[in-house]
């Protein structure tokens, strides 16, 4: 088997996690083991990964901290890339990944860093051999995320709107990157239908 890297990108209650889930339950389904599927997100559960998260509870304005966020989001994807993401490639699994380098071209964009500062950080980091940014309207997403917990400083209306026109935007940024938008407004059952249908090209 072959090793594919999976990223699934949208702002905070698009259903990331649980199309992952039934992502993972597709592959199970189509003969893919266990032991070759491997499932991971970013911010990590690393050192940079809990810095990225005391920041986001702390910051009332996530713009005047900017610079710090690229810095540990950098720091965080580089060890995530080393330690787990590179070994499982080599080993021919199935990489699951909720977020990646895209959410960072988004956000910290919005934070008025500039876009070719950000590339530059990125060079040489592994590219996804898919990429699905799950779109829903900022609405829809508050109304999801306010069922399951307290909202933080990224989670405002305005804000997510915006977030989410960045997100539809990538596909400009990275022209030679395979990156889909997935209308995940839509009922579980169809947002898989179009995950699948993408993901049977490689399988």
């Amino acid at each position: 088997m072959k090793p594919l890297f999976i990223v699934f990108e949208g702002i905070d209650g698009s259903g990331k996690g649980t199309i992952i889930k039934e992502t993972k339950s597709f592959l199970l389904q189509n003969g893919v083991s266990q032991k070759d599927i491997f499932v991971t997100a970013e911010p990590t559960n690393g050192f940079y990964g809990k810095k990225v998260r005391e920041l986001l509870k702390t910051s009332p304005k996530p713009e005047l901290n900017a610079p710090q966020f690229l810095d540990l989001y950098v720091a965080d994807r580089k060890e995530h890339i080393e330690k787990e993401l590179l070994p499982a490639l080599k080993e021919n699994k199935i990489i699951l990944c909720d977020r990646y380098k895209y959410s960072t071209f988004v956000y910290q964009a919005l934070q008025g860093i500039p876009v070719e500062k950000i590339k530059k950080l990125h060079e040489g980091m592994p590219v996804p051999d898919l990429i699905f940014i799950l779109d829903v309207p900022a609405k829809t997403a508050l109304e999801r995320i306010s069922k399951r917990k307290q909202l933080d400083s990224f989670e405002k209306k305005d804000f997510l709107e915006k977030v989410r026109n960045g997100f539809l935007s990538l596909k400009e940024i990275f022209p030679e990157e395979n990156i889909h938008i997935v209308d995940a407004s839509k009922s579980i059952k169809e947002v898989k239908k179009q995950i699948t249908y993408w993901l049977n090209q490689f399988l």
